[in-house]
């Protein structure tokens, strides 16, 4: 493993085994707020070794945490659950079941699976950063750039939401690696990790677009140069469009099975005894949110003529919807969210402006000479363009129909654009990477320079004081409020 990859690793596990400290000490130092928030207790007996599991990794067993944990000791039990989609929850149960099947000698199934779901994402983080690196390195042709990209994310604000019992780590690092693999053009590898991404969180299907993008972008430039007759270059659409239709359809499989799977549970003449609802015996009866599989109490959503339990799940228990969260007693959480937005909002301006005739083409006009004046690798490469316009979808999306607060740890596990632009601003010499990259294929960059920022932090620029600042105070504060059940993102 190269210099680079060494300390890409090293920075990762480090931030990881921080962040569990900070945990712990915070879950064990301040008092929990009662947030009357989905908080079943546990119901299995509690011994030494699950109060040792509750020390350590109990601030992690939070927020939607609890719900994950549950789904994966229980399963779809509850009509409110089927907002969390499946991967992350099975991952463990399996896991957990297997790999870890000893903890179940020492501890009750609850504490197996945080342990295992701590372990999980602590592992899918490293990789997460890796693969990261991987992706920015062929997309940015700037290997030291790629390298503070990575370091990056490993403090990215969202980070508590990377160790706790959430699907955030594993959706970045499937999105992540099939948009890597969309670069290496394996669209077949890519179509597979976004397929999962949309078993793991709602949002996986957009990520359709890069093979729409790029399977488009491929064709397009094999019709500029091809000397084939009309005919064979209308095969060769047709095959392409077959193909592409194919890759989404593939994508959008697990996200339309787990509706089907919610319809089968609620809708169809699907049996089970009506003690189910005693699973938990806090749960209330008359609650249409904790409504059992089997109920004789038909769900709204079964009669829509396209059935959905996630869409009216989150429409009617999250109150989710357009603009629905623009109140007066809301600004708290459009301030929490706000330097998130305007980072993005300040990369997408950005780089458009730089490209403006790349933009106008949607990206597949033909690409910028050697010669001309605009830069070719870093930040505001052509490659990034995709990058860019996912991004952009993602934010419109996020701060007009989610919850605002959502939005930093929605964006900080969908897109690498973030991290790329932190990267850009926080480099000593950004006008480096817009000069020839084969000079940065070579260089050796022995020290961590966030840490070199970080100690000389009188001496860093006012904007690398801001977004290293912006990084580090949501990791601290973060941990110290999620894990006691205040509200952050």
């Amino acid at each position: 493993m190269a210099a680079y990859e060494k300390e890409v690793v090293k920075f990762a596990v480090f931030t990881r085994i921080f962040l569990i400290l900070w945990q712990m000490a915070s879950n064990n130092l301040i008092p929990d707020h009662d947030a009357g928030v989905f908080n079943p207790p546990i119901r299995h007996p509690f011994g030494i070794w699950d109060h040792v599991v509750d020390v350590l990794l109990g601030g992690f067993s939070h927020w939607d945490s609890a719900h994950f944990l549950y789904i994966a000791d229980n399963g779809y039990t509850i009509q409110k659950h089927f907002a969390f989609f499946p991967l992350f929850s099975c991952s463990v149960q399996i896991i957990s079941q297997t790999v870890f099947f000893p903890l179940h000698y020492l501890m009750n199934s609850h504490s197996a699976l945080l342990v295992t779901a701590v372990v999980l994402n602590v592992l899918l983080f490293v990789g997460a950063t890796f693969v990261l690196f991987q992706l920015s390195i062929m997309t940015l042709c700037d290997r030291q750039l790629a390298f503070r990209t990575a370091l990056l994310f490993c403090i990215n604000p969202a980070g508590i939401f990377t160790s706790a019992a959430y699907s955030e780590t594993l959706f970045a690092f499937l999105s992540f690696y099939g948009m890597l693999s969309m670069e290496r053009k394996q669209y077949l590898l890519a179509t597979l990790l976004f397929a999962c991404s949309s078993a793991a969180r709602s949002n996986g299907i957009v990520n359709c677009g890069f093979l729409i993008f790029f399977t488009t972008k491929e064709l397009l430039s094999r019709l500029r140069v091809t000397q084939e007759s009309s005919l064979q270059k209308a095969q060769l659409v047709m095959v392409k469009a077959i193909s592409t239709v194919c890759y989404v359809a593939a994508i959008l499989a697990p996200f339309v099975a787990f509706q089907y799977y919610a319809y089968y549970l609620y809708c169809a003449d699907f049996e089970r005894e009506k003690a189910l609802v005693l699973w938990h015996p806090v749960f209330p009866t008359d609650n249409e949110e904790y409504l059992p599989p089997g109920s004789t109490t038909i769900p709204p959503w079964c009669n829509w003529t396209v059935p959905s339990a996630y869409s009216y799940i989150q429409d009617t228990f999250w109150d989710v919807g357009f603009l629905r969260y623009y109140q007066l007693k809301q600004i708290p959480n459009f301030i929490l969210a706000a330097p998130m937005i305007t980072l993005c909002t300040s990369a997408i301006y950005g780089y458009c402006k730089v490209n403006w005739s790349l933009c106008r083409t949607l990206g597949l006009g033909t690409e910028i000479k050697v010669g001309d004046e605009k830069p070719r690798t870093g930040f505001h490469s052509p490659r990034v363009f995709v990058y860019i316009a996912h991004l952009t979808f993602l934010l419109l999306f996020g701060v007009t129909n989610m919850h605002v607060q959502v939005v930093t740890r929605f964006l900080a596990s969908s897109s690498p654009v973030i991290y790329w632009y932190a990267a850009h601003l926080t480099r000593e010499n950004p006008q480096q990477s817009e000069t020839n990259s084969a000079a940065s294929e070579t260089t050796e960059y022995p020290d961590n320079p966030l840490l070199q920022q970080i100690h000389n932090w009188k001496s860093a620029e006012r904007i690398t004081q801001a977004v290293l600042g912006y990084f580090l105070f949501y990791n601290v504060v973060g941990v110290a409020l999620h894990s006691n059940f205040f509200n952050w993102t």
